[in-house]
């Protein structure tokens, strides 16, 4: 073996040997997720980008084992909330939109957005609220959130598929996507049937 090729063997045992015993190594720093939360809009502000100057009524459902069950099959997935809040706007008494706040799993914390949807279950408009990982809040801009605005039940709402996702924000991407989908099932079979 030549004395080059000794040296960096060497050179690279000493490396691994001296991160794996540092006790606050890079290696344990990458592992742990960094919460950063920033706030784009309060329920207020979003309840008003969403909403306008519609009248405002909020309420509560508790979701049924059978819905739930519907709801589970058309996410294919589990559902973990057993109850959501919604908002109607109303205009001379009419329901003119409805808005879901609701929270979806990220990488590693839940980002919280919030659906616009017509009186006939078509989406218009998506906003993130509160996004809380210092990476993949591209989400947050218009170009990919006016991906599902006039979208129904009968599109796939799926990265790839239907919607494109953010490079640099893909975790993201699919979360927004998951979430936008539930919150469009869950007005489908709780609010509107």
């Amino acid at each position: 073996m030549s004395f080059q090729i000794y040296r960096l063997v060497c050179m690279g045992l000493l490396s691994i040997s001296l991160t794996l015993c540092l006790p606050n190594n890079r290696m344990q720093a990458a592992e742990k997720p960094e919460f950063y939360e920033q706030v784009y809009l309060s329920e207020a502000n979003a309840l008003k980008q969403i909403m306008g100057d519609l009248k405002l009524e909020k309420h509560h459902r508790i979701i049924s084992a059978e819905q739930k069950k519907i709801i589970q099959k058309r996410l294919r997935r589990k559902l973990p909330e057993d109850s959501f809040n919604y908002w109607a706007g109303l205009r001379n008494g009419k329901v003119e939109r409805y808005a879901l706040i609701l929270d979806e799993e990220g990488k590693h914390f839940p980002i919280t957005f919030i659906v616009g949807l017509t009186p006939q279950a078509k989406i218009s408009e998506v906003a993130v609220m509160v996004y809380r990982e210092r990476r993949g809040d591209g989400v947050k801009r218009s170009r990919f959130l006016n991906q599902f605005k006039g979208k129904s039940g009968k599109d796939p709402l799926e990265i790839n598929t239907d919607i494109i996702h953010l490079t640099g924000s893909t975790i993201s991407s699919w979360s927004i996507a998951a979430g936008v989908r539930k919150a469009l099932i869950l007005l489908e079979e709780v609010v509107l049937k």
